[in-house]
Protein backbone atom coordinates (compact mmCIF):
# COMPACT_ATOMS: atom_id res chain seq x y z
CA UNK A 1 0.00 0.00 0.00
CA UNK A 2 1.31 3.72 -0.82
CA UNK A 3 0.67 6.48 1.62
CA UNK A 4 -1.34 9.10 -0.38
CA UNK A 5 -0.39 13.17 0.50
CA UNK A 6 -3.50 14.12 1.98
CA UNK A 7 -2.51 16.21 4.85
CA UNK A 8 0.54 15.71 6.93
CA UNK A 9 2.34 12.60 7.14
CA UNK A 10 3.09 10.77 10.55
CA UNK A 11 5.64 8.30 11.63
CA UNK A 12 4.72 6.05 14.13
CA UNK A 13 7.51 4.23 15.17
CA UNK A 14 6.73 1.17 17.58
CA UNK A 15 9.48 1.23 20.55
CA UNK A 16 10.37 -1.90 22.23
CA UNK A 17 13.07 -2.53 25.00
CA UNK A 18 15.22 -4.93 23.38
CA UNK A 19 15.40 -3.16 19.93
CA UNK A 20 15.54 0.40 21.78
CA UNK A 21 19.20 1.49 20.01
CA UNK A 22 18.05 0.68 16.70
CA UNK A 23 14.68 3.13 17.31
CA UNK A 24 17.29 5.71 18.60
CA UNK A 25 19.50 5.14 15.49
CA UNK A 26 16.94 4.97 13.31
CA UNK A 27 14.83 8.18 14.12
CA UNK A 28 17.91 9.99 14.25
CA UNK A 29 18.21 9.65 10.42
CA UNK A 30 15.40 10.88 9.71
CA UNK A 31 15.81 14.08 11.90
CA UNK A 32 18.64 15.50 10.09
CA UNK A 33 17.15 14.35 6.43
CA UNK A 34 16.03 17.61 4.85
CA UNK A 35 13.34 15.86 3.10
CA UNK A 36 11.61 15.26 6.00
CA UNK A 37 11.19 18.26 7.91
CA UNK A 38 7.24 18.03 7.95
CA UNK A 39 6.94 14.36 9.32
CA UNK A 40 5.39 14.12 12.49
CA UNK A 41 7.55 11.39 14.19
CA UNK A 42 6.42 9.68 17.56
CA UNK A 43 8.16 6.42 19.45
CA UNK A 44 5.71 5.35 21.20
CA UNK A 45 6.47 2.31 23.78
CA UNK A 46 2.75 1.36 24.23
CA UNK A 47 0.54 1.57 20.45
CA UNK A 48 -2.99 1.95 20.99
CA UNK A 49 -5.77 1.89 18.56
CA UNK A 50 -6.91 5.49 19.99
CA UNK A 51 -3.32 6.80 19.03
CA UNK A 52 -3.61 5.04 15.24
CA UNK A 53 -6.94 6.69 14.82
CA UNK A 54 -5.90 9.95 16.34
CA UNK A 55 -3.18 9.75 13.58
CA UNK A 56 -5.25 9.08 10.93
CA UNK A 57 -7.71 11.75 11.61
CA UNK A 58 -5.02 14.35 10.42
CA UNK A 59 -3.18 12.68 8.15
CA UNK A 60 -1.45 9.60 6.35
CA UNK A 61 0.11 7.39 8.90
CA UNK A 62 3.28 4.79 8.34
CA UNK A 63 4.02 2.45 11.10
CA UNK A 64 7.65 1.06 11.93
CA UNK A 65 8.85 -1.58 13.50
CA UNK A 66 12.62 -2.64 14.17
CA UNK A 67 11.69 -6.74 14.99
CA UNK A 68 14.43 -8.92 16.62
CA UNK A 69 13.52 -12.47 16.61
CA UNK A 70 12.67 -12.87 19.99
CA UNK A 71 10.04 -10.00 19.27
CA UNK A 72 8.03 -11.18 16.30
CA UNK A 73 5.95 -13.48 17.77
CA UNK A 74 4.12 -10.68 19.80
CA UNK A 75 4.93 -8.36 16.97
CA UNK A 76 2.75 -10.15 14.89
CA UNK A 77 -0.11 -10.55 16.94
CA UNK A 78 0.00 -6.81 17.54
CA UNK A 79 -0.06 -5.96 13.59
CA UNK A 80 -3.27 -8.36 13.20
CA UNK A 81 -4.85 -6.83 15.50
CA UNK A 82 -4.35 -3.78 13.87
CA UNK A 83 -5.33 -4.85 10.25
CA UNK A 84 -8.65 -5.59 11.76
CA UNK A 85 -9.01 -2.67 13.35
CA UNK A 86 -7.94 -0.32 10.59
CA UNK A 87 -7.96 -2.27 7.05
CA UNK A 88 -6.47 0.17 4.21
CA UNK A 89 -6.09 3.21 6.62
CA UNK A 90 -2.25 2.68 7.09
CA UNK A 91 0.98 1.62 5.82
CA UNK A 92 3.42 -0.76 7.86
CA UNK A 93 7.24 -1.25 7.74
CA UNK A 94 9.55 -3.75 8.95
CA UNK A 95 12.99 -3.51 9.39
CA UNK A 96 16.13 -5.02 11.92
CA UNK A 97 17.84 -8.27 12.43
CA UNK A 98 14.71 -10.78 12.56
CA UNK A 99 13.23 -8.74 8.75
CA UNK A 100 16.84 -9.12 7.44
CA UNK A 101 16.80 -13.07 8.02
CA UNK A 102 13.27 -13.80 7.46
CA UNK A 103 11.28 -10.85 5.64
CA UNK A 104 8.83 -12.72 3.93
CA UNK A 105 7.74 -13.65 7.52
CA UNK A 106 6.76 -10.16 7.92
CA UNK A 107 5.01 -10.01 4.71
CA UNK A 108 2.90 -12.40 5.39
CA UNK A 109 2.00 -11.28 8.88
CA UNK A 110 1.12 -7.91 7.59
CA UNK A 111 3.80 -6.03 6.70
CA UNK A 112 3.66 -3.60 3.69
CA UNK A 113 7.33 -3.10 2.80
CA UNK A 114 9.99 -4.64 4.80
CA UNK A 115 14.03 -3.54 4.72
CA UNK A 116 16.75 -6.30 4.05
CA UNK A 117 20.18 -5.13 5.52
CA UNK A 118 21.30 -1.98 7.52
CA UNK A 119 18.69 1.04 7.43
CA UNK A 120 20.27 4.45 8.32
CA UNK A 121 20.13 4.96 4.13
CA UNK A 122 17.17 2.79 3.22
CA UNK A 123 14.76 3.65 5.95
CA UNK A 124 14.35 7.57 5.18
CA UNK A 125 14.58 6.30 1.19
CA UNK A 126 11.54 4.84 1.97
CA UNK A 127 9.82 6.86 4.11
CA UNK A 128 10.27 9.93 1.63
CA UNK A 129 9.11 7.66 -1.18
CA UNK A 130 5.84 6.58 0.72
CA UNK A 131 5.11 10.00 1.36
CA UNK A 132 5.61 11.02 -2.04
CA UNK A 133 3.15 8.25 -3.72
CA UNK A 134 6.30 6.65 -5.57
CA UNK A 135 7.30 2.71 -6.15
CA UNK A 136 9.15 2.46 -3.10
CA UNK A 137 10.31 -1.22 -4.36
CA UNK A 138 12.89 0.60 -6.68
CA UNK A 139 14.99 1.41 -3.37
CA UNK A 140 17.78 -1.07 -2.93
CA UNK A 141 17.04 -3.41 -0.11
CA UNK A 142 13.16 -2.62 0.23
CA UNK A 143 11.05 -5.60 -0.82
CA UNK A 144 7.22 -6.01 -0.80
CA UNK A 145 4.88 -8.99 -1.92
CA UNK A 146 5.74 -8.65 -5.49
CA UNK A 147 9.40 -9.05 -4.55
CA UNK A 148 10.66 -12.53 -6.35
CA UNK A 149 14.08 -12.10 -5.64
CA UNK A 150 15.20 -11.15 -2.07
CA UNK A 151 19.05 -9.67 -1.38
CA UNK A 152 20.61 -10.94 1.51
CA UNK A 153 22.31 -7.91 3.81
CA UNK A 154 26.17 -8.39 2.62
CA UNK A 155 24.88 -8.02 -0.76
CA UNK A 156 23.54 -4.66 -0.40
CA UNK A 157 25.73 -1.50 0.23
CA UNK A 158 27.23 -1.04 3.38
CA UNK A 159 26.51 1.93 5.92
CA UNK A 160 29.44 4.37 6.34
CA UNK A 161 28.69 4.89 10.43
CA UNK A 162 30.30 8.96 10.34
CA UNK A 163 27.56 9.84 7.54
CA UNK A 164 24.77 9.12 10.20
CA UNK A 165 23.70 9.94 13.88
CA UNK A 166 24.13 7.06 16.43
CA UNK A 167 20.48 8.70 18.10
CA UNK A 168 17.79 11.12 17.83
CA UNK A 169 18.61 14.29 19.71
CA UNK A 170 15.43 16.32 18.75
CA UNK A 171 13.12 13.69 20.06
CA UNK A 172 15.45 13.06 22.89
CA UNK A 173 15.92 8.87 22.53
CA UNK A 174 19.31 8.58 22.74
CA UNK A 175 21.34 5.05 23.71
CA UNK A 176 25.03 4.65 23.40
CA UNK A 177 27.09 5.25 20.28
CA UNK A 178 27.54 2.51 17.97
CA UNK A 179 31.71 2.89 17.53
CA UNK A 180 32.12 -0.61 15.57
CA UNK A 181 29.83 -2.66 13.40
CA UNK A 182 30.76 -5.91 12.00
CA UNK A 183 33.26 -8.83 13.11
CA UNK A 184 35.56 -10.99 11.59
CA UNK A 185 34.52 -13.93 14.03
CA UNK A 186 31.98 -16.56 12.72
CA UNK A 187 30.76 -17.69 15.57
CA UNK A 188 27.87 -20.34 14.46
CA UNK A 189 25.56 -19.05 17.36
CA UNK A 190 25.57 -15.61 16.14
CA UNK A 191 23.99 -14.15 13.08
CA UNK A 192 26.16 -10.65 12.97
CA UNK A 193 28.27 -12.47 10.07
CA UNK A 194 24.64 -12.58 8.32
CA UNK A 195 23.85 -9.12 8.81
CA UNK A 196 27.26 -7.36 8.32
CA UNK A 197 29.52 -10.13 6.75
CA UNK A 198 33.20 -10.39 7.97
CA UNK A 199 34.34 -6.72 7.65
CA UNK A 200 34.59 -4.36 10.71
CA UNK A 201 33.58 -0.58 10.17
CA UNK A 202 34.10 2.13 13.00
CA UNK A 203 32.75 5.52 13.55
CA UNK A 204 35.03 8.04 13.37
CA UNK A 205 36.70 9.46 16.08
CA UNK A 206 36.09 12.90 14.89
CA UNK A 207 32.28 12.05 14.80
CA UNK A 208 31.77 10.54 17.81
CA UNK A 209 33.18 13.48 19.67
CA UNK A 210 30.46 15.98 17.62
CA UNK A 211 27.47 13.92 18.64
CA UNK A 212 28.76 13.28 22.31
CA UNK A 213 29.27 17.13 22.66
CA UNK A 214 25.98 17.71 20.91
CA UNK A 215 24.65 15.66 23.59
CA UNK A 216 25.91 17.21 26.75
CA UNK A 217 25.32 20.62 25.32
CA UNK A 218 21.59 20.10 23.90
CA UNK A 219 20.44 16.92 26.50
CA UNK A 220 22.29 17.47 29.43
CA UNK A 221 24.69 14.42 28.78
CA UNK A 222 26.80 13.95 31.52
CA UNK A 223 28.11 10.32 30.65
CA UNK A 224 28.58 8.21 27.44
CA UNK A 225 28.87 4.43 26.63
CA UNK A 226 29.77 2.93 23.66
CA UNK A 227 28.24 0.05 21.81
CA UNK A 228 30.08 -2.93 20.23
CA UNK A 229 30.11 -6.13 19.41
CA UNK A 230 34.12 -6.42 20.59
CA UNK A 231 35.60 -3.23 21.94
CA UNK A 232 38.56 -3.24 22.14
CA UNK A 233 38.65 -3.62 18.22
CA UNK A 234 37.94 -0.26 17.91
CA UNK A 235 40.27 1.31 14.87
CA UNK A 236 41.71 -1.30 12.99
CA UNK A 237 40.36 -5.28 11.07
CA UNK A 238 38.79 -6.67 14.13
CA UNK A 239 41.41 -9.31 14.35
CA UNK A 240 43.77 -7.29 16.68
CA UNK A 241 43.62 -4.64 19.14
CA UNK A 242 45.06 -1.05 17.87
CA UNK A 243 45.73 0.19 21.65
CA UNK A 244 46.68 3.93 20.26
CA UNK A 245 43.31 4.35 18.13
CA UNK A 246 41.67 2.91 21.58
CA UNK A 247 43.28 5.81 23.93
CA UNK A 248 43.41 8.12 20.90
CA UNK A 249 39.31 8.05 21.18
CA UNK A 250 39.13 7.92 24.96
CA UNK A 251 41.07 10.29 25.59
CA UNK A 252 39.06 12.61 22.87
CA UNK A 253 36.08 11.80 24.65
CA UNK A 254 37.27 12.54 28.14
CA UNK A 255 37.90 15.76 26.93
CA UNK A 256 34.50 17.17 26.05
CA UNK A 257 33.58 19.80 28.34
CA UNK A 258 30.87 18.64 30.66
CA UNK A 259 31.26 15.06 30.25
CA UNK A 260 32.06 13.25 33.52
CA UNK A 261 31.88 9.48 32.82
CA UNK A 262 32.85 7.10 29.18
CA UNK A 263 32.05 3.61 29.66
CA UNK A 264 33.61 1.32 27.28
CA UNK A 265 33.92 -2.88 26.97
CA UNK A 266 31.04 -2.97 29.76
CA UNK A 267 27.05 -3.76 28.83
CA UNK A 268 26.07 -3.65 26.29
CA UNK A 269 29.64 -3.83 24.62
CA UNK A 270 31.85 -6.71 24.75
CA UNK A 271 35.10 -8.14 24.62
CA UNK A 272 36.54 -10.94 23.25
CA UNK A 273 38.97 -12.59 25.80
CA UNK A 274 42.35 -13.21 23.36
CA UNK A 275 42.27 -8.67 23.16
CA UNK A 276 42.68 -8.48 26.78
CA UNK A 277 46.37 -7.66 27.85
CA UNK A 278 47.42 -6.48 31.15
CA UNK A 279 48.24 -2.62 29.38
CA UNK A 280 45.08 -2.27 27.43
CA UNK A 281 43.60 -2.42 30.84
CA UNK A 282 45.74 -0.74 32.71
CA UNK A 283 44.99 2.27 29.96
CA UNK A 284 41.33 1.52 30.07
CA UNK A 285 41.34 2.26 33.86
CA UNK A 286 42.67 5.67 33.23
CA UNK A 287 39.42 6.94 31.28
CA UNK A 288 36.51 4.71 31.92
CA UNK A 289 34.22 5.20 34.43
CA UNK A 290 32.81 1.23 34.34
CA UNK A 291 33.98 -0.54 37.22
CA UNK A 292 32.89 -3.64 35.12
CA UNK A 293 34.22 -5.48 31.77
CA UNK A 294 31.83 -7.69 29.76
CA UNK A 295 34.11 -10.76 28.61
CA UNK A 296 32.73 -13.60 26.47
CA UNK A 297 34.14 -17.07 27.08
CA UNK A 298 30.78 -18.94 26.52
CA UNK A 299 31.47 -22.62 27.13
CA UNK A 300 33.84 -24.77 29.62
CA UNK A 301 34.68 -26.84 26.87
CA UNK A 302 37.33 -26.40 23.64
CA UNK A 303 35.55 -28.86 21.87
CA UNK A 304 32.43 -26.84 22.52
CA UNK A 305 34.52 -23.70 21.61
CA UNK A 306 35.92 -25.19 18.63
CA UNK A 307 33.04 -26.46 17.00
CA UNK A 308 30.95 -23.03 17.74
CA UNK A 309 34.08 -21.34 15.67
CA UNK A 310 34.57 -19.43 18.76
CA UNK A 311 38.74 -19.12 17.97
CA UNK A 312 39.58 -18.75 21.07
CA UNK A 313 39.87 -20.99 24.04
CA UNK A 314 39.19 -21.59 27.63
CA UNK A 315 42.31 -20.86 29.22
CA UNK A 316 42.43 -17.49 27.33
CA UNK A 317 39.18 -16.53 28.79
CA UNK A 318 40.17 -17.34 32.50
CA UNK A 319 43.63 -15.34 31.54
CA UNK A 320 41.70 -12.22 30.62
CA UNK A 321 39.53 -13.15 33.65
CA UNK A 322 42.38 -12.71 36.03
CA UNK A 323 44.15 -9.95 34.20
CA UNK A 324 40.14 -8.17 34.50
CA UNK A 325 40.66 -8.56 38.37
CA UNK A 326 44.35 -7.94 38.57
CA UNK A 327 43.98 -4.04 36.86
CA UNK A 328 40.52 -3.43 39.28
CA UNK A 329 37.69 -4.42 36.84
CA UNK A 330 35.17 -6.46 37.85
CA UNK A 331 34.70 -9.42 34.70
CA UNK A 332 30.90 -10.26 34.14
CA UNK A 333 31.79 -14.01 31.84
CA UNK A 334 29.17 -14.51 29.15
CA UNK A 335 28.08 -18.16 29.15
CA UNK A 336 26.08 -19.74 27.00
CA UNK A 337 24.30 -23.29 27.79
CA UNK A 338 22.78 -26.34 25.61
CA UNK A 339 25.21 -25.08 23.00
CA UNK A 340 24.33 -27.77 19.66
CA UNK A 341 26.46 -30.92 20.24
CA UNK A 342 27.26 -29.90 24.05
CA UNK A 343 27.22 -33.12 26.46
CA UNK A 344 25.04 -33.14 29.68
CA UNK A 345 28.64 -33.36 31.40
CA UNK A 346 29.97 -30.63 29.17
CA UNK A 347 26.84 -28.27 30.24
CA UNK A 348 27.08 -29.55 34.09
CA UNK A 349 31.34 -28.17 34.02
CA UNK A 350 29.95 -24.97 32.47
CA UNK A 351 27.93 -24.72 35.21
CA UNK A 352 30.92 -25.52 38.01
CA UNK A 353 32.87 -23.05 35.81
CA UNK A 354 30.21 -20.00 36.82
CA UNK A 355 30.97 -21.49 40.51
CA UNK A 356 35.00 -21.13 39.54
CA UNK A 357 34.66 -17.52 38.40
CA UNK A 358 32.51 -16.21 41.19
CA UNK A 359 35.01 -18.08 43.53
CA UNK A 360 38.11 -15.86 42.08
CA UNK A 361 35.82 -12.93 42.44
CA UNK A 362 33.92 -12.70 38.83
CA UNK A 363 30.43 -12.89 38.00
CA UNK A 364 28.53 -14.67 35.42
CA UNK A 365 26.24 -14.00 32.86
CA UNK A 366 24.08 -16.56 31.45
CA UNK A 367 22.78 -17.11 28.33
CA UNK A 368 20.34 -20.22 26.95
CA UNK A 369 21.51 -21.12 23.46
CA UNK A 370 18.79 -19.46 21.19
CA UNK A 371 18.67 -20.83 17.29
CA UNK A 372 18.43 -17.20 15.90
CA UNK A 373 17.76 -16.44 12.59
CA UNK A 374 20.79 -16.21 9.72
CA UNK A 375 23.27 -17.88 12.12
CA UNK A 376 24.78 -20.55 11.03
CA UNK A 377 22.82 -22.84 14.03
CA UNK A 378 19.56 -21.68 13.17
CA UNK A 379 18.26 -24.96 12.11
CA UNK A 380 19.16 -26.47 15.48
CA UNK A 381 17.47 -27.95 18.56
CA UNK A 382 17.02 -25.58 20.92
CA UNK A 383 19.18 -25.53 24.25
CA UNK A 384 18.06 -26.97 27.24
CA UNK A 385 18.45 -27.28 30.95
CA UNK A 386 18.07 -30.05 33.20
CA UNK A 387 16.89 -29.47 36.56
CA UNK A 388 19.93 -29.93 38.21
CA UNK A 389 21.13 -27.19 36.15
CA UNK A 390 18.46 -24.50 36.82
CA UNK A 391 18.43 -25.79 40.48
CA UNK A 392 22.65 -24.28 40.43
CA UNK A 393 21.76 -21.22 37.97
CA UNK A 394 19.25 -20.08 40.44
CA UNK A 395 21.37 -20.46 43.20
CA UNK A 396 23.98 -18.11 42.36
CA UNK A 397 21.16 -16.06 40.70
CA UNK A 398 19.88 -15.37 44.37
CA UNK A 399 23.12 -14.77 45.51
CA UNK A 400 23.67 -12.01 42.49
CA UNK A 401 26.22 -13.76 41.22
CA UNK A 402 24.69 -14.68 38.34
CA UNK A 403 22.64 -12.40 35.56
CA UNK A 404 21.18 -12.78 32.90
CA UNK A 405 17.37 -13.95 31.06
CA UNK A 406 18.58 -17.64 30.81
CA UNK A 407 14.56 -18.72 32.43
CA UNK A 408 13.17 -16.53 29.75
CA UNK A 409 15.48 -17.35 26.83
CA UNK A 410 14.88 -20.91 27.65
CA UNK A 411 11.57 -20.71 26.60
CA UNK A 412 12.35 -18.36 23.95
CA UNK A 413 14.78 -20.37 22.30
CA UNK A 414 11.61 -23.28 22.07
CA UNK A 415 9.90 -20.67 20.83
CA UNK A 416 12.15 -19.87 18.47
CA UNK A 417 12.90 -23.16 16.99
CA UNK A 418 9.29 -23.78 16.30
CA UNK A 419 9.21 -20.69 13.99
CA UNK A 420 12.39 -21.71 11.89
CA UNK A 421 10.77 -25.11 11.24
CA UNK A 422 7.45 -23.19 10.15
CA UNK A 423 9.62 -21.66 7.88
CA UNK A 424 11.73 -24.10 6.55
CA UNK A 425 8.36 -25.81 5.72
CA UNK A 426 6.82 -22.81 3.73
CA UNK A 427 10.01 -22.35 1.50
Amino acid sequence: MRVQQLGATSLLFRAHTSSRYSVAALIGTLEIDDRLLDLDIDAPTRLSLKTIEKKIERGPIILAYSVMSTQAKNVYEEIKKIRQHFTEDLTIIGGGAHASARPRDLLANGFDFVVVGEGEKTFPDLVFTLMNDKDPLQLPGVVGKSTIQIPTPTELPRVELSCYPPFALRKNIVGPVEVTRGCPFRCKFCSTPFLTGGIVRHRSIESIVSWVERAVKERGFKRTWFLSPNALSYGGHGRKTEPEMVERLLKSVNDIDGLDEVYFGSFPSEVRPEFVTRPILEMLRGYVANETLQIGIQASSNRMLTLSNRKHTVEQGMEAVRISLDTGFLPHVDMIFGLPGETSDELHKSIELCYDLVEIGAKAHGHVFMPLPGSEYENAPPGKLDSESRRLLGDLARRKDLTGSWSAQERLAEQLWSQNRETSKSQ
